[in-house]
């Protein structure tokens, strides 16, 4: 039997524990797509992502329109459009490539075409993500098991 006091926190415990296993799917770019200019702008990306919140578990579809790639890169790879030496996916039409964010991701991602100049002209997304379960991102994974043995311990006690 469970203690009368142990149902409000762990009511929220689990609240907080939901929300992970909601995945979002977002289509990079919408309708449009992963592509390059002359089909964006700079800027383009920016602005598809603001007002969204990217949680990590999250899915990021990227659709392309021609010849692309995609690559997750430093944010100082990003700022110069630098070249990376090896990209998560390439296609042309019709293909695609889906990545899905970890689960304890928490921080900026940076992603950027990696074919000829479509970065300089605008195709790269920087989003912020959010860790599926805040107050679990910062508990090492000895926190952690002492956080599930105390709640289990406390499940069982009469």
């Amino acid at each position: 039997m469970v203690r009368s006091s142990l149902i409000v926190p762990l009511v929220i415990v689990m609240a907080c524990l939901a929300r992970g296993a909601t995945v979002a799917y977002y289509t990079v770019g919408g309708d449009v797509g992963w592509t390059s200019p002359p089909n964006i702008t700079p800027g383009f990306y920016d602005d598809w992502a603001a007002g969204k919140k990217f949680m990590g578990g999250d899915v990021l579809e990227f659709y392309y329109k021609g010849t692309q790639n995609v690559a997750l890169v430093s944010k100082e790879e990003y700022d110069r459009c630098e070249k990376v030496s090896k990209v998560l996916a390439e296609g042309g039409d019709g293909g695609g490539y889906g990545y899905r964010l970890p689960a304890n991701a928490n921080g900026m991602y940076y992603f950027i075409s990696t074919i000829k100049s479509h970065c300089e002209g605008g195709q790269r997304l920087a989003i912020d993500v959010a860790s599926s379960v805040p107050f679990m991102s910062s508990l090492s994974s000895d926190s952690l098991s002492v956080l599930v043995s105390a709640v289990l311990s406390a499940l069982f006690i009469r």
